[in-house]
């Protein structure tokens, strides 16, 4: 792979980068991942990671703004006139996120105890909060009741509820409820 990334831009090899990122940070969190193991799935040395990003936290930021950049997007995407929280939640789950991105945003939610970390989850909630007010017209009570359905969702997703349901058959009805009774074992 190194020779793929010889010729690359700055830019480009930041992309390589963040996407290496991405899916190491989705499976090993924050405080399991390094940045070596970044660097040896983009193929470039662990030196020029910390060179274009500076340090492990900027890089998790920077993962962590772009998941974030993706929700946000997948919110404004989804317009209605009236909010409505089955329809919302229909066109939510036909344009589901990624599991690298939902992997991230939950990795995030679990480090706010590093500093910048939580103050931008926590931005981030608020701007999806103002989304979903702006966007939808949803009164601040049905803001509240989607996003806290939302993450949920993406949590039990997360969890691969769905692909275990024969060992635990007690959640088919909570993710019939979620998700729409088609759903479960997708």
């Amino acid at each position: 792979m190194a020779e793929t990334t010889t010729h690359l831009k700055r830019a480009e090899r930041q992309e390589l980068v963040l996407d290496a990122a991405m899916g190491a940070f989705a499976r090993g969190g924050y405080f399991g991942t390094t940045t070596t193991q970044v660097a040896q799935a983009a193929g470039i040395s662990q030196g020029y990671v910390l060179h274009l990003f500076g340090t492990k936290e900027a890089l998790f930021l920077a993962v962590l703004e772009r998941a974030g950049d993706a929700i946000v997007d997948q919110m404004r995407r989804i317009r209605l006139e009236e909010f409505d929280l089955e329809h919302f939640d229909a066109r939510y789950a036909r344009t589901a996120l990624d599991d690298t991105v939902m992997g991230v945003l939950l990795q995030g939610f679990a480090t706010c105890s590093v500093a910048s970390v939580g103050a931008y989850v926590r931005s981030l909630l608020s701007q999806m909060y103002t989304v979903l007010l702006e966007h939808t017209k949803a009164t601040p009570e049905q803001a509240r009741d989607y996003l806290a359905r939302g993450l949920l969702v993406n949590t039990v997703l997360a969890m691969r509820f769905p692909e275990h349901l024969d060992e635990h058959p007690w959640a088919t009805p909570l993710l019939s409820v979620m998700l729409g009774p088609d759903e479960p074992s997708a």
